[in-house]
């Protein structure tokens, strides 16, 4: 995150000549991705995408684990999950409610240099340009990388083949969005950079949370081990029967 933190403040220029490309003034919309239906329907159908997984995330933790009788279907209840507290702690509170509503980044249809009102701000500045929803960093792409959440509980080859495709499809879903005008390219790397630390911090989490409940019923295992019940129930040690001579 500090290497490309440095890369786009060192040339801040980068951004604008990504989505330059995509900018034509001639036409309604000024950038060429609106004028196609699937960018469109992507733009559209990604928020509602993840208002579904939420929902069904919040059905099946309903159902106890125990009540599961397959040990597949009772693995994806915890991948599901798991994308699930990515969505809610990374793309809801973080990117949506975080970093969208106080950096205040205009997005690319927004500044001079492709017809708006406002001037260009570089990636890591604050800006009272745009009060709401804005630029930095992409939801779209962050909802795009949810599904690397079903490979966090795994492996590490696990992992990585998930975050792989959360991170192509993050990729994919941003340079829609920077065609559509709606984000800056450095908006959508970032969009990774942070969805993947808050992936890490959530499995983190997890896994010390884990430790310390198997730690703690170790720990009750051995005291309930050193008091042994004696025949007559009241715990107290029985004593040898020496026969009479």
């Amino acid at each position: 995150m500090l290497a490309c933190g440095l890369v786009f403040r060192t040339w801040p220029a980068l951004d604008l000549a990504a989505s330059a490309p995509f900018y034509l003034p001639q036409i309604p919309t000024g950038f060429i991705g609106n004028l196609y239906h699937g960018v469109l329907d992507l733009w559209r159908l990604v928020p509602q995408l993840g208002r579904v997984l939420g929902m069904a995330g919040l059905l099946v933790l309903l159902v106890p684990a125990r009540r599961i009788p397959f040990g597949v279907v009772r693995r994806w209840r915890g991948r599901l999950l798991a994308a699930v507290a990515l969505l809610l702690l990374g793309v809801c509170l973080v990117v949506n409610q975080g970093l969208k509503e106080h950096v205040g980044r205009p997005r690319p249809q927004q500044v001079r240099p492709f017809g708006g009102p406002s001037d260009y701000v570089p990636v890591g500045s604050l800006s009272r340009a745009c009060e709401r929803n804005c630029s930095f960093v992409s939801g779209h792409a962050a909802t795009g990388f949810v599904i690397a959440g079903f490979g966090l509980w795994g492996v590490r080859r696990v992992r990585r083949r998930w975050w792989a495709a959360g991170a192509l499809l993050c990729l994919l879903l941003g340079a829609a969005r920077v065609a559509q005008g709606g984000h800056f390219a450095s908006d959508v790397v970032f969009s990774l950079l942070v969805m993947t630390g808050v992936a890490m911090a959530l499995r983190a989490a997890v896994v010390r949370w884990r430790s310390l409940r198997r730690r703690i019923g170790r720990q009750r295992s051995a005291r309930a081990g050193q008091r042994v019940p004696s025949a007559s129930g009241c715990g107290l040690p029985v004593r040898p029967i020496i026969p009479l001579s």
